[in-house]
């Protein structure tokens, strides 16, 4: 091969390399992945709420309240109110099996406590939204998270979360979302 037809050929591909960093950055394909994975992401985060079918998987217990002022637990809560999966993919509301509203300390703390057995064939962690709220469910007073991590199949754990605000007299516990993901 002469080398005028290597200059040229070689022209030719910086040519055509100048040619594609030249393009608007909607016509590469690495944006259009990265636009389809955040979609998906977003999708996942944010269409991952308790739906009907959901609720109907779950166990259905005596009571998913207990006053404020009452330290007795309650059987696992009933799916009356639809409980939130969040970003677990599986209903867990049968692993809780009790929840306790606590009574205040000295300072006016509440610490609820939950507990829960891993039904599941995995080992689990759980994040457990709590509210307290008015017995009629008009005014939530307070909200805490329960994690409890790394519970192995068939093993039962409680966990306490912290209430910060000085929850009235007559204020119910409520579990409104039950995560389960894979540790």
């Amino acid at each position: 091969m002469s080398d005028e037809a290597r200059e040229a050929k070689a022209d030719a591909k910086a040519a055509k390399a100048r040619a594609k960093e030249l393009r608007p950055f909607y016509k590469k394909k690495r944006w259009w992945l990265l636009a389809i994975v955040v979609v998906a992401v977003a999708s996942t985060a944010f269409g991952s709420g308790g739906s009907d079918d959901e609720a109907s998987s779950g166990s259905s217990g005596s009571s998913d309240t207990t006053s404020a002022n009452e330290s007795e637990s309650t059987d696992a809560p009933s799916t009356e109110d639809t409980i939130g999966t969040g970003l677990g993919s599986k209903d867990a509301t049968a692993d809780i099996n009790s929840l306790e509203c606590g009574t205040p300390d000295a300072i006016g703390m509440t610490y609820p406590s939950v507990s829960v057995t891993n039904n599941s064939s995995k080992a689990s962690d759980y994040f457990i939204t709590i509210v307290a709220e008015s017995a009629d469910g008009a005014t939530k007073y307070d909200d805490t998270i329960v994690m409890i991590t790394g519970l192995a199949p068939g093993q039962t754990m409680s966990e306490e979360g912290m209430f910060t605000n000085e929850l009235p007299a007559g204020a119910v516990c409520k579990i409104t979302e039950v995560q389960r993901t894979a540790s």
